[in-house]
């Protein structure tokens, strides 16, 4: 099977703190994002609008939601660096990509990353959600599948239920971490079904594919495992009272998002054990048919021993015009048919022994 690698990013040894964010002149000229600015009874929307412009003038009475659906250049970052004060080892973390799910705490604003499973061709990566939050404002980075950030955006335009615009921007923080860690739950279930197939499939005819599914599961599911400890520990973080970002009120809504983490950590592990139980029924499996074929030709085997034991008596060609003793059998109108039922006879009944004691 053929494994899908995509592309990373890495500043080189001995770079500088920051690299390449610091080291670029800022410019926002072509960026655009979709930007959101929203309170309990307005919200305006654009799915395409310059850097700049969306940022222009941040309000602390209203919720700003800029997101970026495309990987931004260095320059760009820099000048989030220069406009908001975001933090360039943070910002150096959403250049690279592919950091684990991690908090860090800063004076003006927060900054987490989100591991996102997504499954793509029969092929399992973690895709990085960033998120930056201020007092009123939220920016976040994710070039992945827009299905991910879709149904907040359209919890914002419903006006007739939910409490999301109602509350501020530490709210829908919350909100875009709960879905990015939702996503976990359909990528478990398919690799739950694969699990069932396969295993009907090691109860019917176990072959050499089997085996290699076996390991692609386990090694999809050892992925998955990278997710549990790293985000527990950053939604930990998150409901500490005396440093988070968040209002006491949104911090019982992550207490939900970590049970869901905790439920994750649960799935994979018991999934990873039945993949162990697949190996060893895939082992079972190909040694109780080794013991049928074995069982199969010692049987064979065992009828042939004592006909072979009759065909070597008469094959060692005595005379009997030498002596009366000498095989007088042979000169018997009907010995040559009488031995091949002889033959006969011990084959059967000795099948039918085998048969009637349950050997075959």
């Amino acid at each position: 099977m053929t494994r899908r690698r995509s592309a990373r990013r890495q500043s080189q040894p001995g770079s500088p703190p920051g690299h390449p964010i610091e080291s670029v002149a800022a410019d926002v000229a072509g960026t655009t994002v979709a930007w959101r600015r929203y309170d309990e009874a307005s919200l305006e929307e654009q799915s395409s609008v310059a850097l700049e412009k969306a940022l222009a003038g941040l309000d602390p009475a209203v919720v700003d939601w800029v997101h970026f659906q495309a990987p931004p250049d260095p320059a760009a970052l820099h000048w989030l660096h220069e406009r908001l004060g975001l933090d360039p080892l943070a910002l150096e973390d959403v250049h690279n990509g592919y950091q684990r799910t991690k908090l860090e705490l800063y004076d003006q604003h927060s900054f987490m990353v989100v591991s996102v499973p997504v499954l793509q061709d029969s092929e399992l990566s973690l895709e990085q959600f960033s998120l930056f939050l201020g007092p009123h404002w939220l920016i976040t980075f994710w070039n992945g599948d827009a299905a991910l950030v879709e149904p907040i955006r359209l919890r914002l335009q419903n006006t007739s239920r939910g409490r999301i615009r109602k509350r501020g921007a530490d709210y829908l923080f919350y909100c875009l971490v709960d879905a990015a860690v939702d996503a976990s739950f359909p990528i478990l279930e398919r690799l739950r079904d694969r699990i069932e197939a396969l295993e009907e499939d090691l109860l019917q005819k176990p072959d050499e594919d089997s085996i290699a599914a076996i390991h692609e599961l386990r090694r999809k599911l050892a992925l998955m495992r990278r997710l549990v400890l790293p985000g527990q520990e950053a939604l930990g973080h998150l409901l500490r009272s005396d440093d988070s970002p968040l209002s006491a009120a949104t911090r019982r809504y992550i207490r939900d998002v970590l049970d869901h983490h905790t439920r994750i950590g649960e799935t994979v592990d018991n999934l990873t054990e039945v993949t162990r139980s697949l190996h060893e029924l895939y082992l079972m499996s190909v040694s109780h048919r080794m013991n049928d074929v074995m069982k199969l030709l010692t049987i064979i085997a065992t009828i042939f021993i004592p006909l072979t034991f009759i065909a070597g008596i008469y094959g060692m060609n005595f005379d009997p015009d030498v002596s009366p003793w000498n095989m007088p059998e042979l000169r018997s109108r009907f010995g040559y048919p009488l031995v091949m039922l002889l033959f006969a006879a011990i084959g059967l009944g000795m099948a039918w022994m085998f048969r009637r004691r349950g050997w075959f």
